[in-house]
């Protein structure tokens, strides 16, 4: 079991208990239109703020250039790397992750210090979302997760905050993982897994509760379903070759729900819904096949 962390709280006034940290890649007008104004916010109450820019061009570093002492970093394209770039090149106790097409309320980094606070075993503390209208996404309940519960479903990269030291002990993001890697997704719940693995527990709170502008729909999302399953089948593949059988009886129960939200949909005349969990559980068969081959 982790050993209890330092006490974080006494920091928070200085801005050095965490760091607030994003990945982007040539989405300017995402970035402006959505996080700008709270990267702003939080910069001015004195919390580190690093944008990874993976862009070809200068706009996004011309935005970023408008936030007092926020740093710029560079990566190659790759979610799960621009994420180890920020891991890097951090030094607070904890990190804050959130994407560009976020809108973050206030103190939602003062919220996410708290929880970590109050659950010292935590490696990792996830938030939930809300849509532009204000309808509450999918996520888990409130709650302190610890293993053998199962990653998927558990958070989500937009809204995810880790401690330094857990990334220290479990090691970096899979950089095959995530946006703009082989994998699609999962670079997010496979660090979740290897920290729940590791001994430490998950903190779910809808205190730490952002909105999400995701405009995918029609055959953008399709796609988006199939590459989550195409990133769980993966992440799974890599542990079960590792000899971690524990892994595959997870995505198996996981892949049970989406089998049973199928029938429902089926039942119930909703196409839309149905084509979703058709495409994951397509991307979960592909993943593992593929993931095994890596």
């Amino acid at each position: 079991m982790p050993q209890t962390r330092r006490n974080l709280r006494g920091k928070v006034e200085e801005g050095g208990s965490i760091t607030l940290a994003v990945v982007t890649r040539d989405r300017p007008g995402a970035l402006a239109q959505f996080l700008l104004p709270g990267l702003k916010e939080v910069a001015a109450a004195g919390f580190p703020v690093v944008v990874v820019d993976q862009s070809i061009g200068p706009k996004t570093a011309a935005l970023v250039e408008q936030i007092p002492g926020a740093r710029c970093l560079r990566s190659a394209p790759g979610l799960a790397r621009g994420r180890n770039v920020a891991v890097r090149g951090i030094a607070t106790p904890l990190l804050a992750f959130t994407d560009d097409d976020v809108e973050l309320p206030a103190g939602w980094l003062e919220r996410i210090v708290d929880v970590f606070e109050r659950a010292p075993d935590a490696g990792a503390v996830c938030g939930r979302a809300l849509t532009p209208a204000g309808v509450l996404l999918p996520g888990s309940a409130d709650g302190t997760y610890r293993w053998p519960v199962r990653p998927f479903g558990l958070g989500s990269g937009f809204n995810v905050a880790f401690r330094r030291d857990a990334l220290t002990l479990v090691g970096l993001f899979d950089e095959e993982l995530g946006a703009g890697a082989r994998f699609r997704s999962a670079e997010d719940t496979d660090m979740l897994y290897r920290l729940l693995r590791a001994g430490f527990s998950v903190v779910c709170s809808e205190e730490i509760t952002v909105v999400h502008h995701d405009l995918r729909r029609g055959r953008q999302e399709v796609r988006l379903h199939y590459g989550y399953g195409l990133g769980a089948g993966a992440q799974t593949a890599k542990h079960l070759a590792a000899g971690d059988r524990a892994a595959l009886r997870l995505l198996v129960g996981h892949a049970g729900r989406h089998l049973a939200t199928l029938g429902r949909a089926a039942a119930t005349l909703r196409p839309n819904l149905a084509g979703l969990q058709v495409a994951y559980l397509a991307g979960v068969v592909a993943g593992l096949a593929r993931g095994r081959r890596r």
